[in-house]
């Protein structure tokens, strides 16, 4: 293949030469790839979705995609507690599914939740990448 040298792009000229493809692992011909993942995934999102088609706040939110902030936390809140009865999850993969869920921002989602919600997933945090170590904090409030 030749490279045009004003756009940087490859045309085939008749000559042919081959690009090696990339390394590919016997798991890979007989599974698609993170197809377990997305499973477990679309359950999650599945099982949030019965719960909010079952929740108080329904009827106001099916239609109406937007959430004044004073109410993200406590929606956040009864997902979380029907989550802990249904699955059993980290509180780090509950809060990225629940955020999913709600479309809505991590950063958002985060500034309004109360300090013990807070607490709970920066400890886990550390316990899985000590990030209290690297930035020397020992106290958290």
């Amino acid at each position: 293949m030749k490279e045009d040298k004003i756009f940087n792009n490859r045309y085939n000229t008749g000559d042919l030469d081959f690009e090696q493809f990339g390394k590919i692992e016997p798991d890979d011909i007989h599974r698609p790839k993170d197809s377990f993942d997305e499973y477990i995934a679309n359950k999650i999102q599945q099982d949030l979705y019965n719960i909010f088609v079952g929740a108080h706040f329904y009827e106001e939110y099916s239609k109406s995609k937007k959430v004044p902030r004073s109410e993200v936390a406590p929606i956040y809140y009864y997902f979380d507690e029907r989550l802990t009865k249904s699955e059993a999850m980290s509180a780090i993969e509950k809060f990225v599914n629940i955020a999913e869920f709600m479309s809505m921002s991590y950063d958002v989602l985060y500034e309004e939740l109360a300090p013990t919600y807070k607490e709970k997933l920066l400890k886990e945090l550390d316990l899985k990448y000590g990030i209290f170590k690297k930035k020397r904090i020992h106290r958290l409030f």
